[in-house]
């Protein structure tokens, strides 16, 4: 998906993740309690390189209960930075395994919530429609 339509499509994404976290929905299983936080972290950095900080004490996926907060308070401030990022092609960044461009980094971040809020969603469509539980079969992987 072009970056233009991932940053138009950040606050409904995000809005779907919340909303499929705050729901019934089973996802004990799922590696959200850290990718979440990991992503929220790799975001928050882009974000500081121009001045907008997030700052949370939670864990896990709650966190992103406090970044949904967060972000609709400084939705502005945030969508001008990513605005900004998007269109400087020449920006990079150091991170711990070297440096990026802050366009791919935050092309990457963008990416993620989209596709976390699109599998979320598709699980909580299956769950509405009482699909049953996926099992691990033995004889599903001959």
């Amino acid at each position: 998906m072009e970056a233009a339509a991932l940053y138009f499509r950040f606050k409904e994404n995000l809005a779907t993740i919340v909303n499929a976290l705050n729901s019934r929905l089973e996802v004990r299983t799922m590696p959200y309690n850290t990718s979440i936080p990991l992503e929220i972290d790799l975001m928050s950095d882009i974000l500081r390189i121009y001045g907008v900080n997030f700052t949370s004490p939670t864990t896990g996926a709650a966190r992103i209960f406090d970044f949904e907060q967060w972000y609709l308070q400084n939705e502005e401030a945030v969508n001008d930075v990513m605005h900004r990022v998007l269109e400087d092609k020449k920006a990079y960044m150091k991170t711990a395994t070297g440096v990026i461009l802050q366009k791919e980094m935050l092309y990457r971040r963008l990416e993620f919530f989209k596709e976390t809020a699109h599998t979320l969603e598709v699980m909580m469509v299956q769950q509405n429609l009482g699909s049953p539980k996926q099992h691990n079969y033995p004889f599903l992987n001959q």
